[in-house]
């Protein structure tokens, strides 16, 4: 029965009547990935996918293996930093440092995903500016006065989005929810 066993291995360690891996095979790739082998060089060395692979590591592997593993990031906390870097309050190498970010070009898609997320909201909001601002020139011909009033609008309509946005980051982070569209979501 053994022998047969070995013989209906293949070369990669899976055996061909059930088609699951034996467990020592599985231990094998784990503890050489736990080791310090790279996980995409296990990949190839050992012909397994790389789904299989994060599954039998994250089911199997060391516990200072999964804690190197990244986490998701809250929205919060993205929109933070990007908030910081917009308002020259710090630079992204300074946000990687005090958020632990390992890419600097993280943070550069989220100021991307942000900017899509507000223009989305803003889209709708753009038509009636438009007339509002029509309505002004009509009313008034004095430029200066109407180039106050907008600023002013401006002003007011960038303080309310500042806080509609804490009070979401507010009530996604107490609540545990996320409210926001995700950008390209389905609707």
């Amino acid at each position: 029965m053994l022998e047969l066993s070995e013989q209906t291995k293949d070369k990669s360690g899976r055996s061909r009547p059930n088609g699951h891996y034996d467990k020592e095979f599985i231990a094998e790739v784990v503890g050489a990935v736990n080791e310090g082998m790279a996980p995409r060089h296990a990949i190839e060395c050992y012909g397994v996918a790389q789904g299989t692979l994060t599954g039998w590591m994250s089911k199997y592997g060391s516990e200072s293996w999964r804690q190197g593993r990244k986490l998701p990031v809250a929205e919060s906390i993205k929109r933070k930093v990007v908030r910081a870097i917009e308002q020259g309050k710090m630079s992204i190498a300074e946000a990687q440092i005090a958020y632990n970010i390992r890419c600097g070009g993280t943070i550069r898609r989220w100021k991307k995903e942000m900017k899509a997320e507000n223009a989305e909201l803003a889209a709708p909001n753009c038509s009636v500016m438009k007339d509002k601002s029509l309505e002004n020139k009509a009313v008034s011909s004095d430029k200066p006065a109407d180039v106050k009033a907008l600023q002013q609008a401006l002003w007011e309509a960038e303080l309310k989005i500042a806080a509609l946005n804490t009070l979401i980051d507010v009530a996604e982070e107490q609540l545990k929810i996320n409210i926001r569209k995700k950008p390209g979501a389905k609707q």
